[in-house]
């Protein structure tokens, strides 16, 4: 029974519903350990082998999605990518900051119209 304390909660829950055991939407942990061992046909051996295929099932769905995930986040990555270069390659962004000429920006100083100090 010691596996069962080990144990996740919606792993817990799931090995109760298989069971056929009716599980209450705000059970504890505690609740379904009580309500799995007290079961009329509770066996050790039985219960602790579906609770290592519940565990396994859902360890591996947990891999398939975060793989998953990293596949989605590595083609938005090599889409980025391949945009940029695109964008560089195509000329319409300048490669270089354009130099702005002050004397053209400025008005000239004259000594006669302008405030002295």
């Amino acid at each position: 029974m010691s596996f069962l304390s080990r144990a996740r909660k919606v792993d817990l829950i799931t090995l109760a519903e298989e069971l056929g055991l009716t599980v209450e939407p705000n059970a504890k942990i505690s609740d379904l350990l009580r309500l799995i061992t007290n079961d009329k046909n509770y066996d050790d051996d039985f219960t602790k082998d579906c609770l290592e295929v519940i565990t396994n099932e859902r360890k591996e769905e947990e891999q398939r999605r975060d793989e998953h995930e990293k596949r989605e986040w590595e083609y938005e990555l090599k889409k980025l990518e391949l945009e940029s270069k695109a964008t560089l390659s195509d000329g319409n962004v300048p490669l270089t900051v354009p130099k702005l000429n002050l004397m053209k920006l400025m008005p000239r100083y004259d000594a006669e119209s302008d405030i002295s100090v």
